[in-house]
């Protein structure tokens, strides 16, 4: 079982901002409960994602993306493993088929800092 930390200290961060946003959105509610649910399921079956998409993005491992589709809305939520930690980097709302290189730059950049900080 992993624990839940947002970057950068842990229990603050974009992406807990970024899911509160989406359950205050009366249009989004419905897709912040599935990610929840998603990464509820990463933390309790992690590496069986069972029905939750994730992409190891080749060339910028060990970074990984949660992939969620939800009413013609593409959400995405970069994240990585540090011993029991399931480290939720970044998120955003995907617009096209490509992953913008920004978005995967900020990602790694935090997983670095992640990965190389002293337990």
């Amino acid at each position: 079982m992993l624990n839940r930390r947002y970057y950068p200290r842990g229990d603050t961060g974009e992406v807990r901002e970024y899911l509160e946003s989406l359950r205050k959105n009366s249009q989004k509610k419905k897709a912040a409960v599935k990610l929840d649910i998603d990464i509820q399921t990463l933390e309790d079956f992690w590496p069986d994602t069972l029905n939750v998409t994730v992409r190891m993005l080749k060339g910028w491992e060990p970074l990984k993306e949660l992939k969620r589709r939800f009413e013609k809305i593409q959400y995405r939520i970069f994240f990585c493993i540090k011993d029991d930690d399931l480290w939720l980097l970044s998120a955003y709302e995907k617009e096209s088929d490509d992953t913008p290189r920004n978005e995967l730059e900020k990602a790694f950049k935090r997983m670095k800092e992640v990965l190389e900080k002293q337990s």
